[in-house]
């Protein structure tokens, strides 16, 4: 599709959905997070579960790079199909490129920390450690909203 053929208020329409999407997909993790540390779950699992996590998004990355296919669910593959036919091939291509990189960076650093990090000196503790989760959660939905009101 070209540009023009983009009815504005449907993507932002799209992208406001996506948005409540991942609003309810952090809040789930937050809640994931709290009931884990109340049980008194180790920073050990957490970080094997961050590493986890990050290594499928970086094959997600990888994967969407390579090939171009979009994956996820029809409102993400619309809102993705848009800001690469607004953006154009090589922006898109330009940052789909940074984010691969950052995210497989970040996928090495937590791998490599699970094995020099001594666990047993590392406490998790509920409400001090969700202040970083917080502040992100919030700074995404604020850039997510400018970009929504700057198209």
């Amino acid at each position: 599709m070209d540009e023009t053929e983009w009815d504005i208020q449907e993507v932002k329409r799209l992208k406001k959905k996506q948005l409540i999407q991942y609003n309810f997909g952090m809040l789930f993790l937050f809640l994931l997070f709290a009931y884990y540390v109340k049980t008194g779950g180790t920073f050990l699992a957490f970080l094997i579960l961050c590493c986890v996590f990050f290594w499928i998004m970086a094959a997600h990355t990888l994967y969407t790079l390579k090939t171009g296919k979009m994956i996820g669910t029809k409102t993400n593959r619309l809102v993705q199909a848009f800001d690469r036919d607004h953006r154009g091939e090589r922006r898109w291509k330009r940052k789909t490129m940074t984010e691969a990189v950052i995210i497989s960076m970040i996928s090495v650093i937590f791998t490599v920390l699970l094995f020099m990090i001594n666990f047993d000196s590392v406490k998790l503790d509920f409400p001090s450690d969700t202040f970083p989760l917080i502040g992100g959660w919030l700074g995404f939905n604020i850039g997510e909203i400018v970009r929504m009101n700057n198209l």
